[in-house]
């Protein structure tokens, strides 16, 4: 039987997080033995994905006391490198900044198959100047990276490139099967509460036009630290019960289903989660073209879709318009997207990380 480590922070709700939970799924189904490895024990308030029973867990710092920094990485790497040399992998397999990082670190001198992935901009993970350095030698260690985009891929030296492949998020099977009645002039966010996603920008866009459209509603789901101050500047622009922070929700597809029109206006993103699974359904899109080029590479603009600039109110609220007002715009965008999410198919993705891990 084909064995396999996966390593990640933590299984707390997040796009990573989210492929991770799907992959491992996979993976056990597929017969294959999943071990993953993440850095926290879970926190009981805390919600994480659902992880399939057949898969097997582990935490770094189960019984640690807390430490931080250079001691609690130090720690991390050692147990990391005595649980790959124990279970012998076919191949390790980590996603995001520090547990990449840890991971290479941990392998040196192993003979096991260890592939990286990069799940946002790697200039805001890694960062630039020396530390891009650092990170493109440790990189050098890997036998692959399997990137979300093109420009992701464009910060790493052309040896690893040569090495490495690009692959969509898999979407799941219930958002290409939900059907979308777009009953409600609604348009619908999904995602964090935090300054990545520039929900400001949002709240700001649909000021512009709501005296114009008096049933719009911007209804956002997602939970973060600046949901008090999005509630103020909510209350400051007079759209208490037009623009709705409506927390979390776990069945998305349900309020996806009867969205007019999806948004988001994220400042970077990786391959974005939440705009795939739009698209899916077939609700006409809008976001931002922000780095690291997720957006731009599954929305063909004007057609699948619109792409504005990053941090744009007046040309999202124009886009919207446009929406809000013809509905033939809205089918035909409906249809195309549908049509583009079939590179995101599920079997289809999980057939090619099956291909390049194994």
């Amino acid at each position: 039987m084909k064995k396999i480590i996966c390593y990640i922070d933590s299984m707390q709700l997040g796009g990573a997080q989210r492929v991770m939970a799907n992959l491992t799924k996979h993976f056990v189904n597929s017969k294959i033995d999943v071990l993953l490895v993440n850095d926290i024990v879970p926190v009981e308030k805390i919600p994480e994905y659902e992880i399939d029973k057949k898969v097997r867990r582990i935490y770094l710092d189960f019984g640690r006391v807390e430490t931080k920094g250079i001691r609690k990485n130090i720690h991390r790497i050692t147990v990391l490198r005595k649980i790959i040399k124990s279970e012998k992998p076919d191949v390790v397999l980590s996603f995001i900044g520090p547990p990449n990082i840890r991971m290479l670190i941990a392998t040196i001198g192993l003979k096991t198959r260890k592939i990286v992935s990069v799940r946002n901009d790697p200039y805001k993970e890694y960062g630039t100047g020396k530390m891009r350095i650092i990170v493109n030698f440790l990189f050098g260690l890997a036998n692959g990276c399997v990137f979300q985009t093109d420009d992701a891929a464009n910060y790493f030296s052309n040896k690893l490139r040569k090495r490495s492949i690009v692959i969509y998020n898999p979407v799941n099977q219930v958002f290409y099967n939900t059907k979308h009645h777009s009953d409600e002039k609604t348009i619908i966010m999904v995602g964090r509460l935090n300054h990545q996603k520039n929900y400001s920008m949002a709240i700001n866009a649909f000021s512009l036009i709501a005296n114009k459209y008096p049933e719009l509603i911007l209804s956002i789901f997602g939970e973060g630290e600046l949901r008090n101050n999005l509630q103020k500047q909510i209350d400051k622009h007079g759209l208490k019960g037009r623009i709705l922070l409506n927390g979390r929700t776990n069945n998305v597809e349900e309020k996806l289903s009867s969205a007019m029109i999806f948004v988001m206006t994220s400042d970077y993103e990786g391959m974005p989660n939440a705009l795939m699974e739009a698209m899916a359904m077939g609700i006409p899109c809008i976001s931002t073209d922000c780095p690291c080029g997720g957006a731009r590479m599954i929305i063909k603009h004007g057609q699948s879709g619109f792409l504005i600039d990053c941090n744009n109110e007046v040309q999202l609220a124009e886009k919207i318009e446009i929406l809000v007002s013809n509905e033939k715009i809205r089918k035909l965008m409906s249809c195309k997207a549908k049509a583009s999410a079939q590179d995101f198919f599920p079997d289809k993705i999980y057939k090619e990380w099956d291909k390049f891990l194994f």
